[in-house]
């Protein structure tokens, strides 16, 4: 990992203009979230209190005192986020992370950088994202912590995600394969925790999305197959997750003109999707219209695009409604 920082750094030197809003939209979030799991590193520092007549006396602030401490930041975090007070958060996290840097006590730093890149990525700033992220991981490999850490490997996974939304493919591919060698080490090695489990699912369904954005779907559809496989076997996923995957495939093999297969992939995404009220149902809805489309059965296809702009209505989403709105036009034509 430590080649794609030095690549960063080159490459940061180079005009970012041409990176339109689009790759903002893009970004999106990871369908399984890590739990941070780093090593406690100890610590103890003696602080003077003051006394009557200007004397003091000395006492230790542990490891305890500074996760409490942070942790109490922590629900400030929270609740200023709850609020949509995302710069204050921002400076929260911030002094927690200098509070953990001053105490030598880092069990928390890697949480705390975790959200301020999740913010950074859900405000559209990419780039600071990016920052975060190397920051985080560079100073997790000067404290010692191991390449194949769960919160490593996950911080490692979203840097190569923008890499890959920025086509910086070179450094994309280096990462994904790190990230995915990295979790089927574990596995191999007896690992099958959830944690590790899920993580490993993410890295073929990411990895898989970077394949599609490169026009590589054969090699697409054998990690998103391998992704949504493992991830049954293990029983780990949501149905909103397990329906993600479910569009992306029924997406691949529709690419593929594999239309039957398309059409079962779609069909149990729109399944799951009615089970939890997904907002993305006309979306489902659109693409299973492309589909029938695709079968020249184009009752069908303006059948489900009706629904779709309707539901789209309902659930105000305009630019799903035009979406369907055009297709049912060109359909008439």
């Amino acid at each position: 990992m430590i080649s794609l920082i030095n690549g960063l750094r080159r490459l940061r030197q180079a005009s970012r203009a041409c990176r339109t809003n689009a790759l903002r939209a893009a970004i999106g979030c990871a369908p399984v979230r890590c739990i941070p799991v780093v090593m406690l590193m100890p610590s103890g520092r003696r602080q003077a209190t003051p006394l009557n007549g200007g004397a003091s006396i000395s006492t230790v602030i542990t490891n305890v005192d500074v996760e409490e401490n942070i942790g109490e930041l922590l629900n400030l975090v929270k609740l200023a986020i709850d609020k949509g007070e995302l710069d204050k958060a921002e400076t929260i996290l911030e002094m927690g992370i200098k509070i953990c840097e001053e105490y030598q006590s880092y069990y928390a730093m890697p949480y705390m950088y975790d959200i301020m890149a999740s913010i950074a990525l859900a405000t559209g700033k990419i780039g600071k994202a990016e920052n975060i992220l190397v920051r985080v991981i560079e100073k997790m490999v000067q404290l010692g912590i191991p390449e194949d850490n769960s919160q490593m490997v996950d911080f490692k996974l979203r840097l190569s995600r923008i890499y890959s939304l920025y086509q910086e493919n070179v450094l994309a591919e280096i990462g994904f394969g790190t990230c995915l060698k990295e979790q089927e080490t574990k596995i191999n090695n007896g690992d099958m925790s959830m944690k590790t489990s899920l993580l490993y699912v993410n890295c073929l369904f990411f990895y898989g999305l970077h394949k599609i954005s490169v026009s590589q779907y054969k090699r697409a559809k054998t990690f998103i197959d391998s992704a949504y496989s493992y991830a049954m076997k293990m029983k780990g996923l949501s149905p909103y997750q397990e329906m993600l995957i479910l569009a992306t495939l029924a997406d691949l093999n529709a690419q593929l003109k594999d239309y039957d297969i398309a059409l079962q992939y779609v069909n149990s995404a729109i399944i799951l999707g009615k089970g939890i009220g997904s907002i993305d149902l006309p979306k489902l809805y659109i693409k299973l219209a492309k589909i029938y489309a695709n079968m020249d059965s184009p009752s069908m296809a303006r059948h489900w695009l009706r629904e779709a702009a309707a539901l789209a209505n309902l659930f105000n989403n305009k630019k799903v409604c035009d979406e369907a709105e055009a297709l049912l036009q060109t359909l008439s034509l």
